[in-house]
């Protein structure tokens, strides 16, 4: 599973966001694609990577939580995840005064529409 060693422009284009009205805004989410290097996320962050079309697994924790998410894409593709740190259903208040909650990983695909050309 390749990054942006390709040279040839069609390359694809991923994007992480951590901006969800569901997120706790506590800890980091720590996310890479593939073998590359680890993007912090903290609330409000979006990065944007570059990678070869094929198959490939966005692993995001949380330190708490672990996930692989395995995704393919085409080459001009462009796929954002949303990432959230959602509060457990379960003991959330008095722990969270702590700072010891337990916060579920969420990761969801979503779908990227690219604005129409205005000149056509």
């Amino acid at each position: 599973m390749a990054a942006s060693s390709d040279t040839s422009g069609h390359l694809a284009l991923v994007t992480l966001v951590r901006a969800d009205e569901r997120d706790v805004q506590q800890r980091q989410i720590y996310a890479r694609i593939d073998d590359l290097p680890n993007h912090t996320l903290l609330f409000g962050d979006r990065v944007s990577i570059p990678v070869t079309p094929g198959a490939h697994a966005l692993k995001a924790n949380n330190t708490l939580f672990w996930k692989s998410v395995p995704f393919s894409i085409a080459p001009g593709e462009r796929v954002e995840f949303v990432l959230v740190n959602r509060a457990s259903r379960i003991g959330f208040g008095v722990l969270a005064l702590l700072g010891v909650a337990p916060l579920m990983l969420v990761i969801e695909r979503r779908p990227v529409t690219v604005p129409a050309d205005p000149s056509s």
